[in-house]
């Protein structure tokens, strides 16, 4: 039940990737440009890279809050170091399946270095996160 519990954050930031992922034209420079945070009066190419900036630090941010929350939950019921090998391969997993879920949304595709991104994001993530995990069971004390 505790690792059920633990599941709901990672399994609701998925559904949030997914949503973002089936939404069509999804770009984040008229939010930022909106928000007064950029001059609205950039050049195509200045515009350009930074929206593929924006897009690519918000896969490696997303996937680094998805390797983190599978971490603490797969720790309820796996020593450190699995949990984090299973929420980096959990995360990579999703990865895949949310760029071929991109595939067939219109105007947006599927990308393997979004992957590789996205793998990167949760390798920084659980990379922050590995000191604060427990590393599991101690081996048991040799007898003297």
């Amino acid at each position: 039940m505790r690792l059920a519990l633990r599941m709901v954050p990672a399994l609701l930031w998925m559904a949030l990737i997914y949503r973002s992922s089936a939404t069509p034209d999804l770009r984040g420079l008229p939010l930022v440009q909106r928000l007064g945070l950029l001059p609205h009066d950039l050049s195509p190419e200045a515009a350009w890279w930074l929206e593929m900036l924006l897009r690519k630090s918000a896969h490696m941010v997303a996937y680094a809050i998805l390797a983190v929350l599978l971490a603490w939950a797969l720790s309820a019921r796996l020593p450190g170091r699995t949990a984090l090998r299973a929420a980096l391969a959990t995360a990579v997993l999703y990865a895949v399946s949310d760029e071929v879920h991109q595939a067939f949304v219109p105007t947006r595709e599927g990308r393997l270095l979004d992957v590789a991104i996205d793998g990167a994001g949760a390798v920084l993530g659980l990379l922050l996160l590995r000191p604060r995990l427990p590393t599991g069971a101690r081996a048991p004390a040799r007898p003297q």
